[in-house]
């Protein structure tokens, strides 16, 4: 009887039992497919740009910075946007036009742009000390109150509908302001009132008692002894 081969007695190189029928071992085969996706790169999506990259991994613990835009200037109460302004205040502009209770605009030494928006006359382009952005038929530069020496003038910025005191407009170059005038500007009716600081005055104080010289439990001129 002829020697048969056993059915299972063949072996790869590495010794795994192979089957006479497999040209290749499968146990080297799936050995070496595993060491290959082991050493493969790794794909990573990366959320910081939005692009799939190889072979990177992204750093953990590290938190991603926002950087804010600094604030752009914003009117404070009142619509006077000179709050950091440490002119003396020197009169006041009231307006019922636009709230029932009344606004109420600080006038300052020196000059007081009254508009819609922007001073273009001004090298700085800041918008106005009295800031109306919501009345249609003011001009972004619209009048100027000017205050120096004790005097006040107002004076119309070239605006597109006037400015007027009580019901004259005023005139190219100017007129004085009066106490308790009517402004208008636009749709906005203003009442102008002067202002002046309290006069310095000294307290008065009554005089501090001379030391007195005390002997014996007396003081002079006065008995303190107790009877």
């Amino acid at each position: 009887m002829a020697n048969v081969a056993p059915r299972f007695g063949r072996k790869c190189p590495k010794g795994h039992t192979m089957d006479p029928n497999w040209p290749t071992c499968p146990y080297c085969a799936s050995e070496q497919r595993a060491n290959q996706k082991s050493h493969s790169p790794e794909i990573v999506a990366s959320s910081e740009d939005r692009r799939t990259s190889v072979g990177e991994v992204p750093v953990r613990g590290v938190r991603r910075e926002t950087r804010t835009m600094a604030p752009s200037v914003e009117p404070y109460a009142g619509g006077h946007v000179s709050a950091g302004d440490t002119r003396r205040i020197v009169g006041a502009l009231i307006t019922y036009t636009w709230d029932p209770a009344g606004e109420l605009f600080p006038v300052k030494e020196g000059k007081n742009f009254i508009g819609a928006g922007e001073v273009h006359s001004d090298a700085s382009h800041q918008l106005c000390d009295i800031l109306i952005s919501r009345d249609a038929r003011m001009s972004a530069e619209h009048a100027l109150i000017l205050c120096r020496h004790g005097r006040y003038e107002i004076y119309d910025q070239q605006s597109s509908n006037g400015t007027f005191l009580g019901n004259e407009m005023i005139p190219m170059n100017g007129t004085e302001l009066p106490n308790n005038a009517v402004i208008t500007t636009g749709y906005t009716s203003w009442s102008f009132v002067k202002l002046a600081p309290p006069q310095e005055t000294r307290a008065i104080l009554p005089p501090a008692d001379p030391p007195e010289k005390q002997s014996g439990g007396e003081v002079s001129g006065r008995d303190t002894r107790i009877l």
